[in-house]
């Protein structure tokens, strides 16, 4: 009892949730949005039908009428989404989904239902649940919900099988519908089957749904027939085409059978349908059979429907699915279609179509087509975008051919006739269009041997049917009329085409240089001259015609033409050299024309020298070299070439040309030098590093010099950073150089004289920028090469670049690096001259004089210094002068024989074995009186050192001890605090 009991009141409880459901279902399919309604009937398709039960049994009418009134919802809300609009794809497809479900969940209630019918009206049940499960499985298959389709005509079977065994106790007339019923269903399977790709299946069904009755139900065959053609035409699509010529010929046989009377209306169309996917399949199988087969096919076709556009158009198919094409036939059908069919925008667009197929076997039969098409239709329509499409098609056809007999005369006859009926000239994009067409025919007939045919279609597209052509076009087609007439050297024709041009036209470059041309060859040479003005005006970026006016004159052999056309190029170059010129070889040829004229009359010609300046920066500027090797126009023989030519000009003319412009010469020799350098054969050309650094000496020496000359003082520094730049190269390139030992002694020697230069120009510069950190580096590359020749003009440098530091009011130590370098050349001098005393003793009184306020320990060192070089003129190495006591006298009165350190006061000395005698007693003299200030200080112990070493350096005057004698005498006079 228990387990019964639990069964039957799971039964219940589903069959209520199902009602429940099912009550509801109808507004929840009303409303905008429901996300679990397709899961909710999901579930319950897959729980139905429920097995027949008394529980089933008692509910049977409530099933049957919710049932009912779903199924109702269900078409309703079909016939509404037939008229909905502005939905997307996705809430498209969820309604569908929805509406299938809705339909299998309904009639699968009325199933339910129909289990507890009584036998007694088992037939009329069964056969309204056929209707049902039919039109739901329909839905199904269109949806492709298939397997929802399989579960109903599952259920459907069963009621298939009643209506069967009803059948065999019905007279003929009573068994009519169960007739019609079972071979619809047998036709629901057959497509159902076809659709899962189940070929075997959809067989098997055809068998069935063809009983011997049905052939008295017109409509049934006809639905049958459509049914069949479904399949042929899917099967066509899918390319099984042999198969698909099978279900064709079924669906031919169907409607073939009847009486075409009793059919509908739409039955012809279905038939023609039929015929022409029965004619495609045969075709696409390309066996002779079955080629045949489709002519005969088509002939029915042409009886019943000849005046068909579809025959007209499946017979075009089948002529051109030939092996060999009928041109002609497929022409004369072609024409038949132009003449007959209604022009609209779909059949102008396939008429179109049908002739670029046509043409691809016949181009005459294709312009014949075309020329019928304009002249017999489209005149007549009106149309001008028709005519503008067919001329363009008909002037592609004209051209397409290059050896077209009488083409040109064709073309122009049909351009006449459409400007005579038109009355308008083509739009713009469509003369654009057909000058294209044309344009290619002049290219194709553009060679040298048939410029006349070129010019004619030059001429041609000039008509006054493309009146709307632009002006670049027309000058175009203009210059090259010019080109065709030059070419065959008529130079009248030429003019009147140039004259006859726009203004716009005549003034762009491309005319002016081909006019340039024709000046050059008829030896006008105002026109010449007038069109390189031109071209040279508005060359503004792009010289590639200033380019080729100059390979024209060369060319022609023009040589004062040659130079003009050159001069212009300089005047406009930027080094952009086009496709085909040789910019090293333009560059050389340009500089070899103006060295000849760089001096005139033994004079130099500062325009020329400013124009080579320019020439050889732009060679520089174009240096760099692509990156494909087959594009690369400066190679180093071209670099070598630029780099002597810059530095044999720069040697010499160096004292004649301006500093600004020799300095730009030697930075393009520079450059090209390091270019050479970086190319690995560099390494054999010993010349590269004297010329380099010649370049950066001479590049130094300039700049100094405009930095002396220069007013504005950013001008100077300028200059002066330049200066410093080249010293600092030039440094460093001795420095590698040396250490390479490749330089020959006479070059080393040379190269070390320049050095000393070079660090005094650097010295000045560092000076006037006031870096003064820089001067550490520099003092010590002083003494790097010792040349006691330079040493006068270090030391006077070296004195300017105290006062320099002394104005500066920089701290102590920087004072001392330049008077400790001051010291170091006194002590070289000393070392390695036997004849400088003169200059000696006088830096070595600037020594003294400028350290006497800053540093008394360093002229304390020259008074010794100064001492040890006297005695040693006397023979003497070591010497120790007694001071003996005298009393305080006043302080010297003796006046330096020069007030500035920088004062030369020298000239009178002619003794110069000897210390100069003036130096020795202003120094004698200088040093006892600041002993006295030191002893008015009270100072006694400084006052006894200054006093000595005074007395001590005037031993050595050459004045009998008269010197000596009185410092003594003043000395002994001074009074001390310890006495």
């Amino acid at each position: 009892m228990p387990p019964i009991y639990s069964a039957k009141s799971e039964r219940e409880k589903k069959l209520k949730s199902l009602l429940s459901f099912a009550s509801k279902l109808a507004d929840r399919c009303q409303a905008s949005h429901d996300a679990t309604l397709l899961e909710d009937l999901q579930t319950h398709v897959r729980a139905l039908p429920l097995q027949a039960s008394s529980t089933i049994a008692a509910k049977q009418d409530e099933l049957d009428k919710v049932g009912t009134e779903l199924w109702n919802v269900s078409t309703r809300m079909r016939r509404g989404d037939g008229q909905a609009n502005g939905k997307s794809q996705e809430e498209t497809s969820q309604k569908n989904k929805v509406l299938t479900l809705l339909r299998v969940f309904s009639f699968l209630l009325l199933d339910t239902a129909a289990a507890q019918v009584p036998r007694t009206r088992e037939r009329k049940h069964s056969i309204r649940l056929m209707k049902v499960a039919l039109k739901a499985a329909r839905v199904c298959i269109q949806n492709n919900e298939l397997s929802l389709a399989t579960k109903v005509l599952e259920r459907a079977a069963d009621y298939q099988e009643a209506l069967d065994k009803s059948v065999h106790g019905e007279g003929e007339e009573n068994g009519q519908l169960e007739d019609t019923l079972r071979v619809e269903y047998f036709a629901v399977r057959m497509t159902l089957a076809w659709r899962q790709d189940r070929m075997d299946t959809a067989e098997h069904m055809f068998a069935k749904c063809k009983p011997q009755k049905y052939a008295i139900d017109p409509s049934i065959s006809e639905s049958l027939g459509d049914l069949l053609y479904e399949i042929g035409k899917g099967l066509l699509g899918t390319r099984n085409y042999e198969l698909a010529a099978h279900w064709l010929e079924r669906a031919h046989d169907v409607l073939g059978e009847q009486d075409m009377e009793k059919l509908s209306h739409e039955a012809g169309e279905l038939r023609l349908s039929i015929m022409q996917s029965t004619v495609q399949a045969y075709m696409k199988l390309r066996s002779s059979e079955m080629q045949a087969k489709a002519w005969h096919m088509l002939e029915f076709m042409e009886t019943d429907y000849g005046e068909k556009l579809v025959v007209q158009l499946l017979k075009l198919e089948l002529l051109s699915a030939r092996d060999t094409m009928d041109s002609s036939q497929y022409f004369s059908v072609l024409s038949r279609i132009i003449r007959s069919v209604v022009l609209t925008e779909t059949n102008f667009r396939m008429i179109m179509h049908q002739i670029h197929t046509l043409k691809q076997h016949s181009n005459t039969n294709a312009c014949k087509a075309l020329d019928d098409l304009i002249e017999a239709r489209l005149f007549r329509e009106e149309n001008h975008n028709w005519i503008e499409k067919a001329a363009i098609t008909r002037i592609w056809a004209g051209t397409a051919s290059p050896t077209g007999e009488n083409e040109l005369e064709l073309l122009q006859d049909l351009f006449a006739t459409i400007l005579r009926n038109t009355k308008h000239p083509l739009s713009a994009p469509a003369t654009h269009a057909a000058q294209t067409l044309i344009w290619k025919r002049v290219e194709a007939a553009g060679g040298p041997d048939q410029p006349a045919l070129a010019e004619s279609w030059c001429r041609l597209c000039l008509h006054p049917l493309f009146e709307k052509a632009g002006e670049i076009n027309k000058s175009k087609v203009a210059r090259k009329i010019i080109q065709c007439a030059s070419s065959r050297a008529d130079f009248g024709a030429a003019r009147e085409v140039f004259l006859k041009m726009s203004s716009i036209g005549r003034d762009e470059p491309l005319t002016r240089y081909l006019m340039y041309k024709v000046g050059l060859h008829s030896e006008d040479w105002d026109l010449a001259s007038e069109s390189l003005d031109s071209v040279c005006r508005q060359s503004l970026k792009d010289a590639t015609l200033l380019y080729a006016c100059v390979l024209e004159a060369q060319k022609a052999g023009n040589k004062r033409q040659a130079i003009v056309a050159l001069g212009k190029v300089l005047d406009k170059y930027e080094f952009n050299a086009p496709t085909g010129i040789h910019l090293p070889a333009l560059l050389r040829c340009n500089a070899r024309l103006l060295t000849s004229e760089l001096t005139i009359d033994g004079k130099l010609n500062a325009d020329v020298a400013e124009e080579l300046c320019k020439l050889f920066e732009g060679a520089k500027a174009s240096r760099r070299r692509p990156s494909i090797p087959s594009h690369q126009s400066f190679t180093p023989q071209e670099f070598e070439w630029f780099s002597k030519n810059a530095y044999n000009l720069s040697l010499k003319y160096c004292a004649e040309m301006h500093p600004s412009n020799l300095v730009r010469l030697l930075g393009a020799c520079s450059e090209f030098i390091r270019l050479l350098k970086d190319h690995s054969q560099s390494e054999d050309n010993h010349d590269l590093p004297l010329r380099s650094l010649f370049c950066e000496f001479l590049a130094a020496c300039a700049f100094t010099t405009l930095a002396r000359a220069e007013d504005n003082i950013q001008d100077c520094l300028r200059y002066y950073l330049q200066v410093q730049k080249h010293c600092h190269e030039f440094r460093r390139t001795v420095t590698h150089e040396v250490s390479l030992k490749k330089l020959g002694e006479s070059s080393q020697t040379d190269v070390m004289t320049k050095h000393l230069q070079i660090i005094k120009l650097e010295l000045e510069a560092v000076l006037k920028l006031e870096k003064w950190d820089a001067f550490d580096e520099l003092f010590e590359e002083c003494w790097k090469y010792k040349d006691s020749k330079h040493y006068e003009t270090l030391a006077d440098l070296i004195l300017v670049i105290y006062a320099g530091v002394s104005k500066a009011n920089l701290e102590g130590s920087y004072r001392n690096k330049v008077l400790s370098a001051l010291q170091k050349i006194i002590n070289l001098a000393w070392r390695q001259s036997d004849n400088g005393l003169v200059k000696l003793s006088r830096w070595l009184r600037c020594l003294f004089q400028l350290s006497l306020t800053f540093d008394e320990s360093i002229s304390l060192k020259c008074l010794d210094q100064a001492s040890q070089i006297a005695a040693a003129r006397h023979g003497v190495s070591q010497f120790d002068l007694p001071v003996e006591g005298a009393t305080p006298t006043p302080k010297l009165a003796t006046p330096p024989p020069s007030s500035s350190p920088l004062k030369i006061a020298d000239e009178g000395l002619k003794d110069t074995k000897h210390y100069p005698c003036e130096e020795l007693e202003w120094l004698a003299t200088t040093s006892f009186n600041h002993a006295v200030d030191y002893y008015l200080q009270e100072n006694d112990e400084q006052c006894k050192t200054w006093a000595e070493k005074a007395m001590a350096l005037a031993q050595w005057a050459e004045d009998g001890g008269k010197l000596r004698g009185l410092l003594m005498q003043k000395y002994g006079g001074l009074v001390w605090q310890a006495e």
